[in-house]
């Protein structure tokens, strides 16, 4: 004997039903507004954003331009510099030759250099006229000098001999 086994029909109550129809709403409602921002508000916020991006690529090309100009006209002051440092003289050579030929009982101030006609004006002071004797031989046969002047040689009450030092030098001197 075969035993049939039926299932049991329940019976749906009406609040059932009503939770069942709500979640549909639910389910419906929440879908349309999910397509509704997926359509119309993500591509007004996509059209925002591109014009957003249109102003700032506008802007920050007008910001380049200006910031190039800025850098042109730091430029043009470097190669300018650059010009003058380059063409500026050696002085520091100069006083390398100057310590070669200059008497050690011999004191020097006063020093005027003037670049262009390579002209140096120096005070002197020593203890005696022999000094500036010798002084006067160093500087005759250095090969640096191209001319020298020694004037106003005053003996001071102290025995102190004061003099004026005037040399033009050769040019790859101060090159």
């Amino acid at each position: 004997m075969a035993i049939e086994i039926e299932p049991v029909k329940k019976e749906t109550h009406l609040k059932e039903n009503l939770i069942l129809v709500f979640s549909a709403i639910v389910f419906l409602i929440s879908l349309a507004i999910y397509f509704y921002f997926n359509s119309v508000v993500l591509v007004q916020k996509q059209v925002d954003l591109n014009n957003s991006n249109n102003e700032y690529n506008a802007l920050a090309s007008e910001d380049v331009k200006v910031k190039e100009s800025k850098l042109a006209l730091a430029g043009k002051y470097i190669g300018d510099f650059k010009i003058l440092f380059e063409s500026r003289p050696n002085v520091y050579d100069f006083f390398i030759a100057f310590q070669s030929w200059a008497h050690p009982k011999v004191v020097y101030s006063g020093f005027t250099f003037d670049v262009p006609s390579r002209k140096v004006t120096m005070l002197g002071s020593t203890s005696g006229f022999q000094n500036i004797i010798q002084q006067m031989a160093i500087l005759k046969v250095e090969p640096t000098i191209e001319s020298y002047e020694i004037s106003n040689i005053n003996l001071g009450e102290t025995g102190e001999v004061t003099f004026n030092l005037d040399i033009v030098i050769k040019p790859e001197v101060i090159k």
